[in-house]
């Protein structure tokens, strides 16, 4: 599979400048990478929609999907298999929402809308986005957010609220596989990532040390090595 479409699938109020390091390292291995960019699109669905339009029928491509992006990469894997070639799931989950979170999440939306983006983020978000709080992550996140603005925030919401439980779709993936979790994660804690590799027959899990949610800006290094040998 010498020169494979990658395609890159960000999480909630992610821009691509959140794999920055990570589109840089596999540049390296192909010309062929690409970040699918959502806007208002409110279903897993729809965001999978968005993404398999961005894959060649007649190449496919290896994923790569963060957070909500790895719940999109699952969809993508159920709707359309034989797209996805090599699958790589960082700091996501495959269970359904729990529908007692949806009462703090319009409580966020509607501050959102009133305050602005960066203040829900410093107020809910970053102290469990980040096991060590740096100023460089903190203002990324920040900007992304508010890039994204509060009407994305929204459809974000309501897919996030609506997904579906994908443990049948994980059992049924064939191709090679890298599950990454991080030890402080507290959104899709190491139990997730457990629970995924045996439901995956033959994938690899990495689970990094000293890290949070963001592992592509905490752990730069060790995330890009493991996809690198993913790739090759």
């Amino acid at each position: 599979m010498k020169n494979l479409p990658v395609l890159f699938i960000p999480g909630t109020l992610c821009t691509p400048e959140v794999f920055g390091s990570q589109i840089r390292e596999l540049e390296l291995l192909t010309s062929r990478v690409t970040v699918v960019q959502f806007a208002l699109e409110d279903s897993i669905s729809r965001m999978a929609d968005t993404a398999i339009d961005l894959i060649s029928p007649q190449s496919g491509a290896a994923l790569i999907g963060f957070s909500m992006g790895g719940m999109v990469a699952m969809e993508i894997v159920r709707k359309a298999p034989e797209l996805v070639l090599k699958l790589a799931l960082l700091n996501t989950n495959f269970h359904a929402d729990l529908p007692e979170r949806k009462p703090a999440r319009m409580t966020h939306l509607n501050l959102a809308r009133s305050e602005g983006m960066e203040s829900v983020i410093r107020q809910f978000y970053l102290e469990h986005y980040l096991a060590q709080q740096t100023t460089s992550a903190s203002r990324l996140i920040i900007d992304m957010a508010t890039e994204m603005g509060a009407n994305c925030f929204e459809a974000q919401i309501k897919a996030l609220s609506n997904r579906q439980d994908s443990s049948t779709t994980l059992s049924a993936i064939n191709c090679p596989t890298l599950i990454v979790g991080a030890e402080q994660d507290e959104l899709c804690p190491p139990s997730a990532q457990l629970q995924m590799h045996r439901l995956i027959n033959n994938s690899e899990l990495l689970m990094l040390e000293n890290c949070g949610h963001f592992s592509m800006l905490e752990k730069p290094c060790e995330l890009n090595k493991a996809l690198r040998n993913w790739y090759l």
